[in-house]
């Protein structure tokens, strides 16, 4: 899936590791989550559920949660800034956490022939964001 994708899982298990692989129960906000999370965390997260809306639902759901979990200083209106701040509520390690925010992006891409345009600026925001928390 390209080399900002692998950067991105490995940022993730610096995070992880530097959580000391915590199995804390702190989440991102479940409302507005594409619903192919809650089935697949319900499944013992085993299997790919069935992305609801296709490739276009799941562009919707990924970016519209990516959103709601990010610090209010990064929104202005649709937009998503890129400043520094406190990335507390954001850094969330362990099954619950980020891990949801990247398989998203993993079925997201695998549902299309090529990846589009919002898949990438997903991939970039994403990674900077990571690159910001572990920095």
């Amino acid at each position: 899936m390209g080399a900002d994708w692998s950067s991105i899982v490995q940022l993730w298990w610096q995070l992880e590791k530097a959580s000391g692989f915590s199995t804390q129960t702190k989440t991102h906000a479940t409302t507005g989550r594409p619903k192919c999370v809650g089935i697949w965390v319900k499944n013992a997260r085993k299997g790919t559920p069935t992305i609801e809306g296709g490739v276009e639902g799941m562009e919707r759901d990924w970016w519209a949660w990516w959103r709601r979990i990010n610090p209010d200083w990064r929104l202005r209106g649709d937009e998503l800034l890129r400043l520094d701040g406190d990335w507390g509520v954001l850094k969330c390690p362990g099954q619950n956490g980020f891990l949801n925010v990247i398989i998203c992006l993993k079925w997201w891409r695998a549902a299309m022939e090529g990846p589009s345009e919002a898949w990438e600026r997903a991939i970039a925001d994403l990674k900077w964001a990571l690159e910001c928390m572990v920095g």
